[in-house]
């Protein structure tokens, strides 16, 4: 082995190789500034899945957000489920804001090829009834405003502490109301936190566990099911960045 040679090229960074015409804007929060990048990447079978992560944070008032850009599909199919600008977000004392914003054109549950269709998944686990209803209150007022319609559903697969889910959907790849909902969620995020009060013993630990065990088991299952095969590990590494309070 050459010495020189092991110490200058052995293993450097990956490019992301991220086309910035995807990037979303972020969200309008003061202070905001990126503290880290993470890449996760797995190929398994006739499916590769590689995720994008960026941690911001601010100071200012004291938010945390990760963002997510992702590709799961397969090299022979052309299948996919594409993230393109999920988001986590989260103030310490209060309960954390998930935005899962997917195109895809498969249907999870027939495993069918169809149309590409854009969903957007809003949920706000662990908040009490009053946060509940202020944030979704808001939500759906500015939502209607934009024209974009949307409905609430609960599911048995998830824990109690998890409340309803808020779903929104279109044909075709609609990344401008990816943006929208994004900068939606955050207003009524940011209008809970100034008008309830944080709990200084919030317990965060119920829902990263519920993610990093739970639901990576069961999404690793559901795309098995459709023939997107992505091991249970590379979810549990994506949930446990998705979920990080520090």
């Amino acid at each position: 082995m050459n010495g020189k040679d092991f110490l200058m090229n052995y293993l450097w960074p990956s490019d992301s190789r991220l086309n910035t015409t995807f990037i979303h804007p972020l969200p309008n929060i003061k202070g905001l500034k990126k503290c880290g990048d993470f890449i996760v990447q797995s190929e398994l079978e006739e499916t590769f899945a590689p995720t994008i992560m960026t941690k911001y944070k601010s100071d200012t008032l004291g938010v945390r957000l990760v963002e997510v850009y992702r590709n799961t599909q397969h090299k022979v199919t052309g299948i996919f489920v594409r993230l393109v600008g999920t988001m986590s977000l989260v103030k310490t004392g209060y309960p954390r804001l998930s935005v899962d914003a997917a195109l895809s054109n498969v249907n999870l549950f027939t495993g069918e090829r169809e149309d590409i269709a854009t969903r957007v998944v809003i949920y706000l686990p662990k908040a009490d009834p009053e946060q509940r209803k202020m944030f979704f209150s808001r939500l759906s007022e500015q939502t209607k405003e934009d024209g974009i319609s949307y409905r609430e559903s609960e599911s048995d697969f998830l824990p109690d502490f998890w409340g309803a889910t808020w779903l929104a959907e279109s044909k075709g790849a609609n990344l401008d109301m990816i943006r929208k909902l994004r900068d939606c969620a955050w207003s009524s995020y940011k209008g809970l936190i100034e008008k309830t009060k944080e709990k200084t013993s919030f317990d965060y630990k119920p829902v990263q566990e519920h993610m990093i065990f739970n639901v990576a088991r069961l999404e690793h299952l559901m795309f098995k099911r459709v023939g997107l095969s992505v091991p249970v590990e590379a979810y549990s590494a994506f949930f446990s960045v998705m979920g990080s309070d520090v």
